[in-house]
Order: structure tokens, then sequence, then C-alpha cells
């Protein structure tokens, strides 16, 4: 019995040093991997990081659930699921965003507001693209049916229009063969008047071979003229038929346009191009025509120039890539409002350099970290004294690079400057830039304000239907 007892309590120890050792294994090995998971956010891994606490979190899923997620781990997964979650909105992998929402579903103590808020972004987002890709789908399935059906209305009216000659042309030759005929008529009988007058004497037969001659000459006039008659008229039913052609694939033309959305800018003569306000935009548009290799280079080198002058103007206005960032947002809000090709390369081009009037102010101004009324005012004036900057710009788009310098700070509501131009008055490029400029300034950082979500900028400026074009403003919406 003594035995017995004394057996049993030495296995009761063993079994309890036994769970002793293997929780004091556990809770190493998960501080090993808390540690781990720490170094890699600090070292911006943030995969890794994920990777280590995420199995930091299995290893303890039993407790975890049971008594709460230790605070140092709740914080710490916090972070690195917040990350983990920003690197999904760019890389659109969403996956990831599967797999941390199942993490947070499993342990409810390491989601916050701003966590779920982020993820509900997230699947929003997803959603948004999905249906986008949908809806292109579908586009493109009714452009194709639309093509087919057009090209089954254009080989119709092509077979149509052939029989159509065909049968012109043997009425015409049926028509030729009834004149020859009847001349032949007219000849032979003047033939047998001939062999009568023969035997009234050589007098006779002189006057009859002269009229013989007289006829087959008249003869030979009608039958060429018949022919040039025969000539032109098929010349001129292939004319209708090449016109019936190009209406038909000008009519395909414009219904694949209207389907996709591809409409372009009635302003398609580059060389009278201005950026004249409209709130029309692309509505009345038709193709730019194609640019010759000479315009081609002339553009390429206008726009390496822009480039140039773009770096320096964010150089010394301390606003990295703000050129390159307005000037693509431009060209971007300029084809998805209708502008043809031409047009909005011309607009990308002026994006870059709206700000030329910078490079004339002295470093102090641009420096100065408070400003006076009166250097405010002088801050101002940049925009009114740079068309002498342009003269490298080709004169047949010079009028739009000062209307983007110039006038790119007026409101709709005439409450802007310099002139205090109001509504369709303000220059379509000024338009475009005031949106893209106001909106990269909302979505980057800056000293004197927080930095906003692209959301949350876009109905900031909904917010003030005053300042910017609603046209231009809810076109931005619909490409974020």
């Amino acid at each position: 019995m003594f035995k017995s007892k004394k057996g049993f309590i030495v296995t009761i120890l063993c079994l309890f040093v036994a769970l002793c050792a293997f929780a004091q294994g556990t809770t190493k090995a998960t501080e090993t991997l808390l540690q781990r998971a720490d170094d890699a956010y600090t070292a911006t891994d943030y995969q890794k990081a994920y990777g280590y606490i995420a199995a930091a979190l299995k290893m303890n899923e039993g407790e975890y659930k049971q008594f709460g997620v230790a605070p140092n781990v709740a914080l710490l997964a916090k972070q690195i699921f917040r990350k983990q979650l920003q690197q999904v909105s760019k890389t659109k992998n969403y996956a990831v965003l599967d797999d941390v929402s199942g993490q947070i579903e499993k342990f409810p103590d390491i989601a916050d507001e701003d966590l779920n808020q982020l993820i509900r972004r997230l699947q929003s987002q997803r959603t948004t693209e999905q249906r986008a890709k949908e809806n292109e789908s579908l586009v493109k399935t009714m452009a194709e049916k639309n093509n087919e059906s057009l090209k089954g209305s254009l080989e119709t009216l092509a077979a149509q229009q052939a029989e159509q000659n065909e049968k012109m042309m043997q009425q015409q030759q049926e028509s030729n063969k009834e004149f020859i005929k009847s001349v032949s008529d007219e000849l032979g009988k003047n033939n047998e008047n001939i062999v009568k007058a023969v035997s009234k004497g050589n007098h006779t037969v002189f006057v009859a071979i002269l009229i013989v001659c007289g006829v087959l000459v008249v003869v030979f006039i009608i039958v060429v003229f018949s022919i040039i008659t025969s000539s032109r008229a098929a010349a001129h039913q292939r004319e209708q038929f090449d016109a019936t052609l190009k209406l038909v694939a000008g009519m395909q033309q414009q219904n694949t346009q209207l389907l996709l959305g591809g409409v372009t800018d009635i302003n398609n003569n580059l060389g009278g191009l201005r950026s004249a306000g409209s709130s029309r935009w692309g509505m009345d548009a038709l193709p730019a025509p194609e640019m010759n290799e000479e315009e081609k280079l002339e553009l390429k080198d206008l726009a390496i120039k822009c480039e140039e002058l773009g770096a320096q103007i964010d150089q010394i206005s301390k606003r990295k890539n703000n050129s390159k960032n307005v000037s693509e947002l431009v060209f971007k809000l300029a084809t998805h409002l209708g502008l043809n090709q031409n047009t909005s390369m011309i607009y990308f081009c002026a994006a870059m350099v709206y700000d030329i009037g910078f490079l004339d102010l002295p470093n102090e101004l641009l420096n100065a970290e408070s400003l006076t009324e009166e250097q405010r005012q002088q801050l101002r004036d940049h925009l009114t004294g740079c068309d002498d900057r342009f003269e490298f710009v080709p004169e047949k788009y010079r009028q739009i690079f000062i209307d983007a310098s110039k006038y790119h700070h007026e409101n709709m509501d005439g409450t802007g400057y310099p002139k205090g131009l109001e509504g369709e008055k303000i220059p379509q490029i000024a338009r475009l830039i005031h949106v893209a400029e106001s909106f990269t300034a909302l979505i980057s950082r800056r000293s004197y304000r927080a930095i906003m979500d692209k959301e949350s900028a876009i109905e900031d400026m909904k917010s003030k239907p005053g300042l910017y074009d609603p046209d231009v403003v809810a076109c931005l919406d619909a490409l974020v």
C-alpha cells in the first residue's frame, strides 16, 4: 500500500516538472520570436516581421484565446499588422489582407479602430478594382460584338453595291450593243443605196463614198463618246462605293470610341492650339491628326527641356518630384476628360513648368519661415512676369504655357488671383493644374499641416466647389 502511494506521488511530481519545463521552453521560444519580429520591424522588413509575430501567436493560440493576448505582444502585433496592410495598398496582394483579417478574428485583442478602418478601406478597394475589371471586360465584349455587327453590315452593303454596279454595267453594255446595231442597220441601208447609185455614174459613186466616210466618222465619234460616257459612269459608281465604305468605317470607329469613352478634342489643329476655357472638354471631339516626324521630334525635345526645368523648380521650392507628379496627373485627367493625345501631351509639358516664376524669386524669400504681406505679394507676382521664360517653347504652343503659369491660382468663383477670373473664363490647362497641384499637396508631407490620404483629400476638394472645376474633381475621383 505504501509503495503504491509512493509511486503515485513520484509520478505526479514528474508530470509537474515536465509541464514546468515545457511551459518554460514555450515562453523562451515565444520571447525569441517576439525579439526577431521586433528586429525585423525595426529593419523595415515587414513581411519577415509578420511571419515571426504570426508564429508567436500560433504557438500561444490556446492561452491567448483563453486569457487574452499579452499587452506587449498585442502592441507589437498592431504595429506589424498595420505596416503589412499598408503594403497591400501598394502591392494589391489581397491574400495578405485575408490572412491579417483571419489573425484579427482569432485574436480580437489586437484590433483597434484604426486597424479595422484600414481593413475596411482595403476591402472596399479590392471590391472597386474587381468591379472595374468586370466593367472593362463588359465594355470590351460589347465593343467586339458591335464591331462584328458593323463588319457584317459593311460586307452586306459592299455586296449590294457591287451587285448594283454590275447591273448598271450590264445595262450600259446592252445599250451600247443596241446603238451599234442600229448604226450598223443604218449603214447597211446606206450601202444598198450606194450600190443603186453606182449605176448612175462615177459622180454618184464618188458622192456615195463621201457619204459612207462621213457616216463612218460619225459612227466612230459616237462609239468613242459612248465608251467615254460609260467609263465615266463606272468611275462615278466606284467613287460612290468607296465613299460608302469610308462612311461605314467611320461609323464603326465612332461607335467603338463612344463605347470606350475615347472622345477627343475638337481643337485637333495644333497650329492654332490654345487652352481657352470650356466646360465641354472633349464632348464635340474629332480625332487628332497624325504628327509627322518633324513634329514628333519637336515635341520630344520640348518635353526634355521641360523635365530639366521642372527639376530645377522642385529643387529651389523644396518640393520633391512635384513637377513630375503634377504633370503626370494633368495628363491622366486630360485624356480621361476626352482631350486628344496631342493636346494632352502639350498640357503634360506645360504642367512640368507651371511654377517657372519661382526661378526668378530670391532665395531669402523662398527660404523664409514666415512672410510679411509685402513678401506675400512678391510671391504672388511670380505668376505674371515669366512670359520671357518660355522663349524655348514653339510659338504655336506658347500661349498654353503662359496660361498654365499665370492662371493656376484662379478659382471657379472668381476669388483667385492674379485677375480674379471665374468659371469657363479660366483656361482649361489652369483648371487642370489647380486640381492636380492641390491634390498632390494634400497627399504630400508639408511642414505646415498633416498629410491626408487620397480619399480624404478628394472629399476636402469636393467640399470647396468655389475653388475647383467640379468636372475635373469628379474625373480625379474616378481615377483615384
